[in-house]
């Protein structure tokens, strides 16, 4: 797929996952999960179908993402960016696994910010070699999911420098909140830590239009004193629901289903 353009190994994962994930036992995980949208038989169908075409377009265009022509993405809230920009303070960025979150988080790194991030070591090694490679950037730094990330997390916040996490799938230590008026685990690490060292937060994401180009969104970001009152699992569950309901009503297609969010 390296050997291909962006645009071909997103077209070609999401015919060819398109077409096999129908047969796989992720087709069922995503049919459960979007029961909480209460849709009718037959959007509840078509909704499964362009999941599983996204989640392969998503995947494969990872092995391009250094192919990528940055005049395809655009800008929504340029001034509030400009606003996250100006901030002295340290910044956490949040957002979820919808529309394409590895160009989300390179977009910001493109803009000039140094980013810290937890990520989950892949089952291959391999194929978790080949993702850290790819990511590597001298802006950019990945620490593996445990102890030694958090301590990571808190000397970047401590030396005024910003963090980057995905924060909207499933969590078994994490705390119980109300997600699409259901029960769901959620991981409330980043809320200790902005609570804790007054950050501001600062939801973005990313979305595909129809033509191939992509649409990144900022969001007008929380300071400290609009969450200050706030405990761990209240910060979360306002977050998801102001946040990423909203995202995903937006693009229900582009949000990643195949997990087993409400799985408690």
């Amino acid at each position: 797929m390296g050997l291909f353009s962006f645009n071909f190994a997103s077209n070609f994962g999401g015919a060819l996952v398109g077409f096999f994930g129908k047969y796989s036992k992720y087709q069922q995980t995503i049919k459960r999960n979007i029961e909480v949208l209460n849709l009718s038989n037959e959007a509840s169908a078509d909704l499964v179908k362009n999941n599983l075409k996204e989640t392969g377009k998503v995947f494969f265009e990872f092995f391009n993402l250094n192919k990528f022509d940055w005049e395809n993405i655009s800008i929504e809230n340029k001034d509030i960016f400009n606003e996250i920009k100006s901030h002295q303070g340290p910044k956490i960025f949040i957002s979820a696994h919808i529309g394409n979150w590895e160009l989300t988080r390179n977009f910001i790194l493109r803009n000039g910010f140094t980013l810290h991030s937890v990520y989950r070591h892949a089952n291959n090694e391999k194929i978790d070699n080949y993702i850290q490679k790819s990511r590597k950037n001298d802006n950019a730094f990945f620490y593996k999911k445990g102890s030694e990330s958090a301590k990571s997390m808190i000397k970047a916040l401590k030396q005024n420098e910003d963090l980057a996490l995905l924060i909207d799938q499933r969590d078994s230590s994490g705390v119980k909140i109300d997600f699409f008026e259901r029960k769901a685990l959620a991981t409330d690490g980043f809320a200790n830590l902005a609570i804790k060292y007054k950050t501001m937060i600062c939801p973005v994401y990313s979305i595909r239009n129809k033509n191939g180009t992509f649409q990144m969104i900022v969001e007008k970001p929380m300071h400290y004193d609009q969450y200050k009152n706030y405990d761990t699992k209240e910060l979360v569950e306002i977050i998801h629901k102001k946040y990423f309901e909203k995202w995903i009503m937006r693009s229900p297609s582009q949000w990643l289903w195949v997990h087993q969010r409400w799985k408690l």
